[in-house]
C-alpha cells in the first residue's frame, strides 16, 4: 500500500510523495511560505492598519495557515490508494481555491481595506461574495476527501484514523466560519436607519471589530472572538495526525488497540475544547478573561481528559500484566 511513513524520513522524499500524490497542493504549500514571508515584510514596511490591526496582519496569517494545511491535506492524499481520479481533482480543486482566497485577501491588504465582511462597496462586495464561493468549494472538496479517507483501509488502524478524525475536525472549526458572516443587530440596526450596510457580520462578539487585540495573534483581549474556535477546529488536522505520530515513535510501549483508543479519546477532548471556546466567544467574553463558569468548564474538560487518558493506559497496563502472567503460567 503506497503510504507515507510515521519515522522520520528525508525531506527530498516527502516533497517527491508529496507532488506525486497531490502536486498542485504540494506546489501552492511552497507559493503560501512565499507569501507568508512576503507579508511578513508588508508588516515592517507598511503602517497602515486595517480595522485597527496592521494592514498584513491577516495575509501573514492566513499565508501560514494555508501553507500547513495545503501540506495536510497533500498528506492525506498521499495516504490513500483508492479512487485517484477523484484525489487528484481534489487537489487541483482544493489548490485553485485555496490560493483565490489568499489571492484576495492580499489584494484587499494592498489597496489599504478589509478583506472580510467588507460590502460597502460593489467592488468589495463581488470580493467577499467570490471569496464565500471558494471557501464553500473549500469545504466541500474537505468533506469529499473525508469520505475517501474513511473508505480508505490502512495498514495502521491509529494512523487511519487519527487522519479521519482530524479531517472531521477540520470540517467542523471551517463550517464554523460561517457564524462569522452573520450580520449582528447593531449593523441590521444601522442599516434600518441608514439604508446602507458596508459591514456584514464580524468576528467580535459584544463589540465591532477593531478593538484591543492580544499581542501578535491579534484576537480580542476584551470581547468574545470566533476566530479562536474557528483557528482551534481547522488545526484538528495537524494535532491529532501529530498525537498519532508521537505515538507511533513509542511503539514499543504503546500498542495498536491503545493508540486508537487514546486517538478517539483525544478527538473528543478537542472538540470538546473546541465547544468550550466557541460558547465562551458567544458570551461575550475574552479568551483572555473567563469567568468562573467558564474557568470551571474547562477544568471540567481537562479533568475528564486526564481521567479518560489513565482510563485507557490502565487498561492497557491490566492487559499487560495479564498476558506477563500467562506466559509464565505457560512456562511453567
Amino acid at each position: 500500500m503506497n503510504s507515507l511513513p510515521y519515522g522520520p524520513g528525508p525531506l527530498r522524499r516527502a516533497v517527491a510523495m508529496g507532488r506525486a500524490a497531490a502536486p498542485a497542493l504540494t506546489v501552492l504549500g511552497f507559493i503560501m511560505a512565499a507569501d507568508f514571508a512576503l507579508s511578513m515584510v508588508g508588516l515592517v514596511v507598511d503602517r497602515r492598519t486595517i480595522t485597527g490591526a496592521p494592514a498584513w496582519l491577516k495575509p501573514t496569517k492566513f499565508g501560514l495557515s494555508t501553507m500547513i494545511a495545503a501540506w495536510s491535506f497533500a498528506f492525506c492524499m498521499a495516504s490513500t490508494t483508492i479512487w485517484p481520479r477523484l484525489v487528484r481533482a481534489l487537489d487541483a480543486v482544493l489548490a485553485a481555491c485555496l490560493f483565490l482566497e489568499i489571492a484576495l485577501i492580499d489584494m484587499q491588504a494592498a489597496r489599504g481595506t478589509s478583506s472580510h465582511f467588507n460590502v460597502a462597496a460593489q467592488f468589495d462586495r463581488t470580493v467577499f461574495a467570490v471569496m464565500g464561493v471558494s471557501i464553500a468549494c473549500i469545504w466541500l472538496a474537505m468533506l469529499v476527501l473525508t469520505v475517501v479517507l474513511f473508505r480508505q483501509r490502512f495498514r495502521s488502524s491509529p494512523r487511519g484514523w487519527s487522519l479521519r478524525l482530524g479531517m472531521v475536525l477540520a470540517l467542523v472549526g471551517t463550517g464554523s466560519g460561517g457564524l462569522m458572516t452573520v450580520p449582528n443587530s447593531q449593523q441590521l440596526a444601522e442599516a434600518h436607519v441608514t439604508g446602507r450596510l458596508p459591514v456584514a457580520g464580524g468576528h467580535t462578539v459584544g463589540a465591532p471589530d477593531g478593538g484591543r487585540g492580544l499581542p501578535i495573534i491579534g484576537w480580542s483581549a476584551d470581547h468574545g472572538d470566533l476566530r479562536i474556535a474557528h483557528f482551534i477546529g481547522m488545526h484538528g488536522l495537524q494535532v491529532i495526525p501529530l498525537l498519532a505520530w508521537w505515538m507511533a515513535w513509542r511503539r514499543a510501549r504503546i500498542d495498536d488497540r491503545t493508540q486508537r483508543n487514546l486517538i478517539f479519546a483525544a478527538a473528543a477532548s478537542y472538540l470538546t475544547l473546541f465547544a468550550l471556546i466557541l460558547w465562551q466567544a458567544f458570551q461575550g467574553q475574552s479568551i483572555a478573561q473567563p469567568d468562573r463558569l467558564s474557568l470551571a468548564s474547562y477544568a471540567a474538560w481537562l479533568v475528564g481528559t486526564v481521567v479518560a487518558v489513565v482510563v485507557i493506559r490502565g487498561r492497557y497496563g491490566a492487559a499487560q500484566m495479564s498476558n506477563i502472567f500467562e506466559t509464565k503460567e505457560g512456562v511453567s
